[in-house]
């Protein structure tokens, strides 16, 4: 049996690969308001709980706003996004290596799809290149970035 103590983190892997997980991990995530995270798709599923604040949840064409205790699943190949309407937290339930998937928003209403990598990140896929990994804050700005021609509403 492996126990990890997840008391009094706000922005960590809780559990992963490294903790002896193989399949799944559980992420925390503090947002602080104002936070996006643009439209995205795991090729595994993925369950996201907020513990508190509120989040305008999109997934694919519908959007609602989120608040504590509420979980949003999503089934593989669903995209979604969100914004934090006030400081909040949120523990994300996924597939490790299911990879992660910008939706990029064309200036002519298409949209193209991006594979993003993250050193460390549970959910992502390892590149072939390491040149193609990016930091916390380059994948916050490509969020950003993603959304200019739709945004989250």
């Amino acid at each position: 049996m492996r126990v990890t103590n997840a008391r009094g983190l706000t922005v960590e892997l809780l559990v992963g690969p490294e903790h002896g997980a193989t399949k799944i991990y559980v992420w925390c995530v503090a947002a602080p308001s104002g936070q996006i995270v643009g439209m995205h798709h795991h090729n595994g599923e993925e369950l996201i709980r907020v513990l508190y604040g509120q989040l305008h949840m999109r997934v694919e064409d519908a959007a609602r706003v989120l608040g504590p205790g509420e979980v949003v699943i999503l089934p593989p190949g669903t995209r979604h996004g969100y914004r934090a309407l006030e400081d909040s937290e949120i523990e994300v339930y996924g597939e490790i290596g299911s990879g992660e998937f910008l939706t990029i928003s064309q200036s002519d209403g298409s949209t193209r799809v991006e594979e993003v990598f993250q050193e460390g990140a549970p959910w992502s896929r390892t590149p072939d290149d390491p040149a193609k990994y990016m930091t916390h804050a380059e994948l916050l700005a490509r969020y950003e970035e993603s959304l200019a021609n739709d945004p989250l509403g």
